[in-house]
């Protein structure tokens, strides 16, 4: 039998690739940043979920620590380049 939380791990990370996937042809570079924003928020859904499936907590630190940085380099690249659109 399937594990519940493996199961819903692996739906998460397939969003966040389906996510990642709609970055490549976004007609704007606002939609690729939303796409790739939600992209982070799923990956961190899916580590959150795989593990307490797991039962590891080093999964969950290094989630976190990617996510932050993620979100960090999105709110720089959006401050300095956003404006301009390209």
């Amino acid at each position: 039998m399937i594990d519940t939380w493996l199961f819903a791990a692996l739906c998460f990370g397939f969003l966040a690739l389906c996510a990642l996937l709609r970055v490549i042809p976004g007609p704007e570079w606002n939609d690729r940043i939303v796409s790739f924003t939600t992209a982070i928020t799923l990956f961190a859904a899916a580590a959150l979920v795989l593990s307490i499936a797991l039962g590891d907590l080093f999964i969950l630190d290094s989630a976190i620590i990617i996510v932050l940085v993620l979100f960090a380099g999105t709110i720089i690249y959006m401050k300095f380049c956003g404006s301009e659109g390209q």
